[in-house]
Order: C-alpha cells, then structure tokens, then sequence
C-alpha cells in the first residue's frame, strides 16, 4: 500500500526515527529476574565499556591496540542479549478508527518508533495485531535495516473488529510463551476490571509488560444535538451537548485513566499515557522512559 505507507511514513518521520536511535539506545528490562540486557564479558555483538585486565580473565578480551599504545591490559565488555525477542501487542479493532483513524495512525507511527529503537539496541522484535483475535505476526531479525519491512506491514494494517484484550492475552500467553518484554498498544476499550484480568493471563509467564493506552484529546464540541455511534457495535444514540454534559465526560474520561492505571498497577504493569497530541519522540524518549521501558 505505497500510497498509505507515504501518508504514515514521511521522510520526515524517517529522520525522526532516526534521532530517536542515536538518542534511545536500547529497550530496558524493568522487572523481574534483572537486567534484559547486561553488561558482561563474552562475544556479544555491542561494545559495552573497559574494565582493568584481572589474573584468569579470558585473553581473548584484552584490547590489544589499547596495550600497545598504553601499555596497559584491559579487558574489552561486551552487552550479552537474551534470545527472547521484545513483544508488540498493537490494537487494530474498529474503535482505533474512531473518529478519523487518529488512534491508529499514532498507535502505528508510535509501534515504528518503538520497533526501531528495539533494532537499534540489537533485540528481535516480534509484532502482533489484535482485535478481537491475533491476527499474522511480524517477527524482525536484530538490524535496524529491516525497518523497511516493518514500515509495509504496519502500513497494511487496518482497524477492524471488535476488542477482545482478554482472549487475546490468552492466546497470546499460549502462543508466544518466549517474548520477554511486551509493550501493548491500545485504546483500553474494554472495562478495568478486563483489563487487569488479562494482565494477569501474561503474569504467570513472568514477562515485563507496559501499557500504552492512546486516546485522541478531548474535542471542542460545540452545544447542541449530536448522534454518539459506537465504533465497534454500531449502536448510535442522540444527546444533547451542554458546557455540563461535556465537563462530566472529561471527567468520566479522566475516572476511566485512573482505572486503566490502576488496573496496571495491580498486575506489575507499567501504565503510559498516550494522548495523540504527544509527539510520539516526548512517548518514546519521556513517557516510557519514566516507565522504564526505555532506556537511553
């Protein structure tokens, strides 16, 4: 789909992704069993730092052309990558859509940002859509080149469905036992009590899980009649706008992201608020950074 893959993925937002790497260089584990990535001595793929020469260190690992011009003996380390990719749980049901695609084109931009910076620090990524069901997967190599790849799959990618974040959890628990970090993706429409519930299906298998809950700001509306439908069932309804009416929707919205956190924070989860009017660089670099999904 060139013509939709132009609209998602400018040059713009290539050179954009691009700052991004040079300034996030890694996916971070934030919880259990320690450090995703560690520093340590052995044939890993990145340079990670120095440290003094001590009597049984391999030999193999001294910096020779440091010796040679300082004659002294230090040992070369390197950052060891665990195998199990970092996971991607993006939402692609209907209500994403709602109301002019807003959701999803930042949930996609913002799934590329996060999919580079993944590939920039050496990980496999393993990308899943989901609406009321798994849809194909997407499972990237450790070089940042294939982000070609992932920029036509992503931009293939259509809002459709119903959300099911429960079943969907299990069947990811069931499937995809081996992701070690996993970032979800998602506009949260289902209800708190929902979606702690299916945090916990991926608890058991002791993988680091955040969420990133997208919403579009809330509209200027103007007073008077409109017709509410709902994106995923189809129901409409009409109501009456009024400087009231709208304060308690800030406010009911503003109940529902407490619960969503809350919800996290009852399964270990790390919350991150996603609002579309964040440049998806302050979510990357800011927001999961504080949540420690990132680190630079």
């Amino acid at each position: 789909m060139p013509g939709r893959r132009e609209e998602l993925f400018d040059r713009d937002l290539l050179v954009r992704l691009e700052r991004l790497h040079l300034i996030a260089k890694r996916i971070a584990f934030r919880g259990h069993g320690g450090q995703r990535r560690s520093r340590g001595i052995g044939d890993g793929l990145e340079f990670a730092d120095h440290r003094d020469y001590s009597p049984g260190d391999d030999l193999r690992f001294i910096d020779w052309n440091y010796y040679a011009r300082m004659e002294k003996l230090l040992l070369r380390l390197f950052h060891t990558h665990s195998e199990a990719p970092v996971g991607l749980l993006i939402d692609v049901s209907a209500s994403m859509a709602a109301p002019d695609e807003g959701k999803l084109m930042y949930a996609l931009r913002t799934a590329a940002a996060l999919v580079y910076v993944a590939m920039g620090g050496l990980e496999r990524v393993t990308v899943v859509p989901f609406s009321d069901r798994l849809h194909t997967p997407l499972t990237t190599g450790r070089n940042r080149s294939e982000i070609t790849r992932v920029l036509e799959f992503l931009s293939a990618l259509t809002a459709h469905g119903q959300t099911d974040l429960l079943r969907c959890a299990e069947q990811f628990a069931r499937g995809y036992s081996s992701v070690g970090t996993l970032l979800v993706v998602s506009d949260l429409c289902d209800s708190e009590s929902v979606l702690e519930t299916a945090l916990g299906r991926l608890a058991p298998l002791r993988r680091d899980v955040s969420v990133v809950h997208v919403f579009e700001p809330t509209p200027d509306v103007p007073s008077g009649p409109v017709v509410l439908r709902d994106a995923e069932k189809g129901r409409e309804i009409t109501a009456e706008i009024t400087p009231e009416s709208l304060r308690s929707a800030v406010e009911r919205h503003a109940r529902w992201c407490r619960g969503c956190q809350r919800a996290c924070a009852a399964r270990g989860a790390a919350y991150v608020p996603a609002p579309t009017d964040l440049p998806f660089e302050r979510l990357v670099l800011d927001s999961l950074r504080r949540a420690g999904v990132v680190a630079g």
